[in-house]
């Protein structure tokens, strides 16, 4: 399942670039790492590849310029807070439309991220305090960042995600983790 699940991931990243190639600068195809950990009593950290895409849209609002982009990733969650000592880990895929807000009519190098997406894992995620009922969950986030370099190829950001199965089945736990990402355009 694990290997079928980012090899899959990897397909999907692989045709959205061949889609949206000539799509608007303002969210170019990259490529990132990210590290994030949840505060919650599942101790979790999450070690995340995975590439974006953009949506051939834009809009201009509040003096800013809005894109879209699709993200793709596949995600290793490790945590001690585990219910069976042996399984401390899980594997997760997601894919998340994402929208982007950028300042200054496109111009800042600062901007906003914000999307709701989905994702499922290899096996249901269990803590010794707390488990999820489903392997299908939706991922929302939100975040800052600011775009650097030449061409603005390199960006960072300062990610807060929730994953949860929006109450679909119960129990519906949630989890919540703070990343930051490195990302790479091309």
């Amino acid at each position: 399942m694990k290997t079928s699940a980012l090899a899959a991931a990897a397909l999907i990243a692989a045709g959205l670039f061949s889609v949206t190639a000539h799509a608007d600068p303002l969210v170019a195809p990259s490529v990132y790492g990210q590290y994030g950990h949840a505060g919650s009593r599942s101790g979790s950290d999450i070690y995340t590849l995975g590439a974006t895409a953009p949506i051939a849209w834009q809009s201009s609002v509040w003096g800013s310029q809005v894109g879209a982009y699709w993200d793709v990733y596949g995600s290793f969650i490790r945590s001690d807070g585990f219910r069976n000592a042996s399984d401390n880990h899980t594997w997760l895929i997601g894919l998340t439309p994402t929208l982007r807000m950028r300042f200054d009519e496109g111009r800042s190098p600062w901007f906003v991220d914000g999307g709701v997406g989905v994702s499922v894992t290899d096996v249901i995620y269990r803590f010794k305090e707390k488990a999820f009922s489903t392997r299908f969950n939706f991922g929302s986030h939100v975040a800052v960042g600011y775009t650097f370099g030449a061409q603005r190829a390199q960006e960072v950001s300062l990610r807060v995600q929730h994953f949860s199965n929006a109450g679909i089945k119960k129990p519906n736990p949630g989890d919540t983790f703070v990343q930051l990402r490195y990302a790479h355009a091309f």
